[in-house]
């Protein structure tokens, strides 16, 4: 007796009772659920590439785009969305091997499915909200809104706007005048100086400057047109993070239903602000429910006279926290009313508390 709660089997043994995932995943796992929905789907009709078999007979066979599109909605509910990382899961993961009967795709595999049928995914969302409305799970009285910054591809260093462009041309040009410098004192008196560069060496330096400074002068014309720039991702933007730090980012629009919190509808934009994003999401999530009226909740972020009075036009009632007024909070501008009829003051409502 060592003391401990131990094992039931010895990994090192082979075992006479023949081995079942099915009795390993339960029976309320949401990857059964998960397999009967991608089951139900028409690939072919879907147009995934690979779904008809009469065109995959010649060559080495291809994946099922069954398989491979469950384990892709596999990572995305459980959050892993690397190729590399799905492929590792399809080594050590039981549900997924349950999944996928077992398959073992390399992740090259994986990313190429996801590309190529990358507009494809977008029907199958659509499927799957037309499942969720069938079995009732879906509210379509309220649906809040909110949005979140995702992080962009592109990097720091490739993100430009007017005053970063001017400080690194600046920087180059800097740079140009101490390597001219440095050829001067050569041919002059100080000729007799150590220098631990050689002309060439200099020269070269000098030449990748002006190489920069031109890459950069071109940059620059796009700048002082559309305002910033990215280079990886072109409709990323320079945003606040939710850990008050910036970032190289996407605006996520989101609205959700409430009922099961299922998302309703989104949108990617490169506004960091939500002010003007209320209507746009309010009408397309009534659209894509198909209802007469709808009520929208936001926060105050949102708040925007003009992007409310739309909602209304639109029959969606708008539930949205005003902004905090600046100033005293004892005497806010909301406390003060102006009398028109009278002669040109305003009455503050403390007077009568």
């Amino acid at each position: 007796m060592s003391g401990y709660i131990e094992g039931k089997i010895n990994t090192k043994q082979y075992s006479l009772i023949p081995m079942c995932y099915d009795e390993m995943i339960s029976e309320d796992n949401p990857v059964r659920v998960l397999e009967a929905f991608v089951d139900s789907l028409d690939m072919k009709e879907l147009n995934f590439k690979n779904s008809d078999r009469k065109t995959n007979l010649a060559g080495r066979p291809s994946y099922n785009p069954k398989d491979l599109l469950k384990l892709y909605l596999y990572g995305y509910f459980n959050g892993i969305r690397s190729s590399r990382k799905l492929a590792k899961e399809c080594e050590r993961n039981i549900e997924v091997f349950w999944l996928i009967n077992e398959l073992k795709p390399d992740f090259r595999t994986i990313s190429d499915f996801r590309k190529e049928n990358i507009n494809n995914m977008k029907s199958v969302f659509k499927e799957f909200s037309i499942l969720c409305d069938s079995l009732n799970l879906v509210g379509k009285e309220i649906v809040a809104i909110d949005g979140s910054k995702f992080r962009a591809n592109n990097g720091r260093r490739k993100n430009y706007t007017k005053g970063k462009l001017d400080k690194q041309i600046k920087y180059y040009e800097e740079n140009i005048q101490k390597y001219m410098d440095i050829l001067d004192k050569e041919d002059g008196e100080e000729k007799d100086n150590k220098i631990n560069i050689t002309n060439e060496e200099i020269q070269n330096k000098i030449a990748e400057a002006k190489q920069r400074i031109k890459e950069l002068g071109s940059v620059k014309e796009e700048v002082e047109k559309n305002g910033e720039i990215s280079i990886t991702d072109p409709d990323a933007r320079h945003m606040k993070a939710s850990n008050n730090g910036t970032d190289i980012s996407h605006n996520v629009q989101i609205s959700v239903d409430n009922k099961s919190d299922l998302v309703i509808a989104l949108d990617v934009t490169n506004n960091p602000a939500d002010q003007g994003q209320l209507s746009n999401m309010a009408i397309e999530s009534k659209e894509e429910l198909g209802v007469e009226k709808l009520t929208a909740l936001a926060d105050k972020g949102y708040w925007n006279g003009e992007k409310i009075k739309k909602c209304e036009k639109a029959n969606i009632t708008t539930i949205v926290s005003s902004p905090e007024e600046p100033g005293n909070k004892e005497y806010k501008k909301s406390d003060f009313k102006y009398n028109k009829k009278g002669q040109d003051y305003s009455i503050c409502s403390h007077i009568y508390v």
